[in-house]
């Protein structure tokens, strides 16, 4: 009898807590009245315009879309400024013109060959840093 009431106090106690974190949606729109109060005050007005120009990519509004180009072989050892990975079939696909990158290559690797050694049946397929392109988005 002790356990039980002892238990029947604490699920009160937890109920009364829970209830007293509750807010309603006339608490919310009180809280929220300072808020709508200092913008006025401060005379701040809701954008509706959208980005400027200087607030756009390179900081002028001409930026077009253009094609990665490849530009030569090279090793991500010193891709320097073209150090962003793009993936191997990047080369003609839409980028943003000025954007540099280095096209990955693909290396395979034979993982499963025929009884006489002559026919790969199945090939292993990765990325390879070794190998690949800089490229250019014009």
């Amino acid at each position: 009898m002790k356990k039980t009431s002892i238990a029947l106090v604490i699920l009160m106690g937890l109920s009364a807590s829970v209830n007293a974190n509750k807010m309603t949606y006339e608490d919310a729109v009180q809280s929220g009245q300072t808020y709508r109060e200092s913008i006025e005050r401060d005379n701040i007005e809701t954008p509706t315009d959208g980005l400027g120009d200087k607030e756009l990519l390179g900081g002028n509004a001409s930026n077009k879309m253009g094609k990665w180009v490849k530009l030569g072989s090279s090793t991500m050892l010193n891709a320097g400024q073209y150090a962003s990975v793009l993936a191997p079939s990047a080369a003609g696909q839409s980028c943003l013109k000025g954007e540099k990158g280095f096209i990955a290559g693909i290396e395979k690797e034979c993982i499963r060959w025929n009884s006489g050694g002559s026919f790969c049946y199945e090939e292993k397929i990765s990325l390879s840093m070794d190998t690949g392109f800089k490229a250019e988005c014009r």
